[in-house]
């Protein structure tokens, strides 16, 4: 588990500071997003959504979708700040994406952290599932965090933070292993993979669906990516 946790947060790192020292980056995240977009989607459908229901069944099924709710409504409340703010009416606020962004990081923690007590493909596939959605998540977060024109230092430290919490929450887990009962990783599990779909819907689809209307040929990076995950479950 080390090895893994290692491996993804050191990619969540170098592909956070892309944005700031390679400002270019960005003119590359539409394929980027279409390839991510596919690779997540078919992980999350095929492997991660059948392996979460036989854990716990319909049981657990409520649980992830009030999760998924709840993100859902603090991206939109995000967003609803991102507009008005365009319109001059008030200024914006990086807080409530960044606890969200921060708190669906520390739960991947998590998820990634008790995995290992399943099967051994289960965590195979929660490692590549998260692997792939931290690597267009950190740049993503860096992107935005960029947008809201602070000071430097302010940035590094919210990048700090944003990027702590995944090792953060595979130490937790890690430290309370011995006491973590079934109903508990189901609970860990059902938050991780709740928040993960309020990011595949948002971040991941939804502008997957509105760059592709304007490079529909692009489209061939999606399926690219959902071969990937295909190959790969």
């Amino acid at each position: 588990m080390l090895i893994e946790t290692v491996v993804i947060t050191a990619s969540m790192i170098g592909f956070a500071v892309l944005p700031i020292f390679l400002p270019r980056v960005q003119t590359y995240g539409g394929p980027i997003l279409l390839f991510g977009t596919g690779s997540l989607l078919g992980i999350f459908a095929f492997d991660l959504l059948p392996d979460f229901y036989k854990m716990g069944g319909l049981a657990g099924l409520p649980l992830l979708i009030a999760v998924w709710v709840v993100y859902s409504l603090i991206h939109l409340f995000h967003d609803h700040q991102h507009h008005v703010s365009a319109n001059g009416e008030r200024a914006r606020t990086p807080y409530a994406f960044f606890m969200a962004i921060t708190a669906h990081c520390f739960t991947s923690g998590l998820l990634l952290g008790v995995s290992n007590q399943f099967t051994k493909h289960l965590a195979e596939t929660v490692f590549v599932a998260l692997l792939v959605h931290k690597i267009y998540e950190a740049i993503t977060v860096s992107t935005i965090l960029l947008s809201f024109k602070r000071r430097m230092s302010w940035m590094f430290r919210m990048l700090a933070i944003y990027l702590l919490s995944f090792p953060a929450g595979v130490i937790a887990a890690h430290l309370f292993s011995g006491t973590i009962h079934h109903a508990a990783i189901l609970l860990i599990s059902g938050l991780a993979i709740g928040s993960l779909a309020g990011c595949l819907v948002f971040d991941f689809i939804l502008p997957s669906v509105r760059y592709a209307r304007q490079n529909s040929r692009q489209l061939i990076w999606l399926l690219a990516g959902l071969i990937l995950a295909l190959v790969l479950v």
